[in-house]
């Protein structure tokens, strides 16, 4: 006899049994998944810790803007360049301000359906560690251009500076917080199982506080208050108990 005809016959009934076994083990593993309680995730406590601190405001921004209109837009572009020009000219004396262009618009004014005028618009940004450069710098500019904004915010370096103490403060804090936790259900010992850390706060600007200024013929600086803003850690995450 052929073994190659028994042989087969044997193979097949093997592959079915396999797969009938499959198919039973398949339909009743995921109750007894779905029904077997987890001890991890019962043990699973879930917090958040926030250190914070107030920081002095040690950076300041400015926007001036200039606007014009004429009987077509190369005019009233041309007026609104030559006074930009001339505030650059200002800005660029001051070897502690930054400046960087700001958005530039040109566009109709219309009147009963019909473009009457042009009308072109462009902002320069000032920023600066040194507010009374800016103030002064700020009061000879309004003599051709307006003052949009004047806000005050924390500098990038004096933030992260901040950003990092208050890690290891936040740090701390978690794992005092998770000890507590376990003391107080008595567990034998913790373990982190996950940790996040987010920063926020610090880097937002503050409008100005403005005091009252008398008319003058020629605009004075603005008075302004820097004030402080706050920068904050947060430290969230789990532990699991033992």
């Amino acid at each position: 006899m052929d073994k190659r005809h028994l042989a087969t016959p044997l193979a097949a009934g093997r592959a079915v049994f396999l797969m009938l076994w499959l198919l039973a083990l398949g339909c009743t593993a995921p109750e007894a998944i779905a029904t077997e309680p987890s001890n991890e995730a019962a043990n699973r406590i879930h917090f958040s810790i926030t250190s914070g601190r107030d920081v002095a405001n040690d950076w300041v921004t400015a926007v001036v803007g200039t606007t014009a209109e004429d009987a077509d837009a190369a005019g009233a572009a041309d007026t609104v360049n030559r006074t930009m020009a001339w505030a650059l000219e200002k800005v660029r004396a001051e070897a502690s301000v930054k400046s960087k262009s700001g958005g530039y618009n040109t566009y109709p004014v219309h009147d009963k359906g019909r473009i009457r005028r042009w009308r072109a618009h462009q902002d320069l940004i000032i920023e600066s560690a040194d507010v009374d450069a800016v103030t002064k710098l700020v009061g000879v500019l309004q003599a051709r251009v307006q003052l949009q904004s004047f806000q005050f915010s924390v500098a990038r370096k004096t933030r992260e500076a901040v950003e990092g103490e208050l890690v290891s403060e936040a740090l701390a804090a978690f794992k005092a917080r998770a000890e507590l936790i376990r003391q107080g259900i008595a567990a034998r010992s913790y373990a982190i199982d996950d940790l996040h850390l987010d920063t926020h706060g610090g880097g937002g600007p503050r409008p100005m506080r403005m005091r009252a200024m008398a008319a003058e013929a020629a605009p004075a600086p603005p008075a302004v208050e820097g004030g402080s803003s706050r920068v904050q850690v947060t430290a969230r995450g789990s532990i699991i108990l033992e």
